[in-house]
């Protein structure tokens, strides 16, 4: 699992109790509003056309139905999963992925920080530990 699989299925729980960003089969109804926008996104998915079922959400977002940061968080996580070589092919990249759900959130009124973890300057330097490393002085 990769660490923006990891932040959806952080979301996932945070915002709807649930184990997992993925959406069950039988969630909605297969003729309602959201389950006719999951399963085109997901066969936009699997046919790797990532920018149309990404514009498919954003298209269907209405901040009255939460269930679309659900599906949003389940598309994200499942592009999450492809190499780099499948993403670059569709023409998309973790960099987007990471800006998507942003946007997602922030369409919701839901901030979040995500920051890149910076690299230690020698690879065998140990990571400071907030918890019981003093602040430095300034």
């Amino acid at each position: 699992m990769n660490q923006l699989y990891q932040l959806c299925a952080f979301l996932a729980k945070a915002m709807f109790k649930k184990d997992s960003p993925i959406i069950p089969d039988n969630a909605f109804p297969p003729n309602s509003e959201p389950g006719i926008v999951l399963t085109r996104i997901r066969q936009l998915v699997e046919e790797k056309n990532i920018n149309t079922a990404e514009n498919l959400l954003f298209d269907a977002f209405n901040i009255q139905k939460p269930y679309f940061v659900a599906i949003g968080l389940e598309f994200y996580a499942r592009i999450s999963e492809f190499s780099d070589e499948e993403l670059e092919a569709a023409d998309f990249s973790r960099e987007e992925i990471n800006e998507g759900i942003g946007d997602m959130l922030k369409f919701h009124n839901v901030k979040i920080a995500i920051k890149k973890a910076p690299t230690p300057s020698a690879p065998n330097s140990p990571a400071p530990n907030v918890m019981a490393d003093p602040p430095k002085e300034k």
